[in-house]
C-alpha cells in the first residue's frame, strides 16, 4: 500500500523542520487549556439535587401502606404458606422502617391475626408470628399499647412453650421472644 505524501515534507503540521526546532514542545497557552477543569453537573452535589426528580414521599408511604394492608389481609388466608410468607414480609416492613401510626390504627387487627397464625399455623408459621408479635411491639415502644398486646398473646405463647407437642424450634422460637419482652416488660404481670 503506498504511504500518502503530505505537504511539508512530512512533517505532521507542515512545518519545516527549522521552524519545529525553534517551537517549545508547550507554550503558556497550551498548558492552560489543558489544565483548565470543566465543570460537570455531576460533581456540584447541589446540580444533583436540582436535576433528579422529587420523590413524593407521601404516596410512597400511602403505597407501602396499601401493601402492607394487603399482607395483614393474608395472615388470614387458608393456606399455611400464605399466611407465613406474609408474615415475613410483615416482620421485613418492621424491620427496616419505623411504621408506629400505621401500626397503632390497626394494632388489634394485628395482635388478632398474630394469635390466630400461633394458635392455627404449625412450626414455621408460629416461629414467624412470635417474632412479628415481638416487632410490632418494638415498633409502638414503651407504654400501653404495647402491654395491651403483651397481655393478649401472652397466654397464646405461654402455651406454646408448655406444649411437649409443639416442635421445638416453635418452642425456641416463642422463648426467644418472650425473653426479649421478658427485661423491657418486667414490671408487667404475666
Amino acid at each position: 500500500m503506498p504511504k500518502s505524501r503530505r505537504r511539508g515534507g512530512g512533517n505532521p503540521r507542515g512545518a519545516s523542520g527549522a521552524h519545529q526546532r525553534n517551537m517549545q514542545p508547550f507554550s503558556d497557552e497550551d498548558a492552560s487549556i489543558e489544565t483548565m477543569s470543566h465543570c460537570s453537573g455531576f460533581s456540584d452535589p447541589a446540580s444533583l439535587t436540582e436535576d433528579a426528580p422529587e420523590i413524593d414521599e407521601e404516596a410512597t408511604q400511602e403505597e407501602l401502606e396499601y401493601k402492607l394492608k394487603g399482607l395483614i389481609d393474608l395472615t388470614l388466608d387458608k393456606s399455611a404458606k400464605t399466611r407465613q410468607s406474609a408474615l415475613e414480609s410483615l416482620k421485613n416492613a418492621l424491620t427496616s422502617k419505623i411504621l408506629y401510626e400505621f401500626i397503632l390504627e390497626r394494632r388489634m387487627t394485628l395482635t388478632d391475626s398474630i394469635e390466630r397464625c400461633i394458635k392455627r399455623g404449625k412450626n414455621d408459621e408460629q416461629c414467624a408470628a412470635a417474632g412479628l408479635a415481638c416487632l410490632l411491639c418494638v415498633q409502638l415502644g414503651s407504654g400501653i399499647e404495647s402491654e395491651e398486646i403483651f397481655k393478649t398473646l401472652a397466654p397464646v405463647l405461654k402455651k406454646i412453650l408448655c406444649d411437649g407437642a409443639a416442635s421445638i424450634q416453635a418452642r425456641q422460637a416463642v422463648s426467644r421472644k418472650w425473653a426479649s419482652w421478658q427485661r423491657p416488660c418486667a414490671g408487667l404481670s404475666s
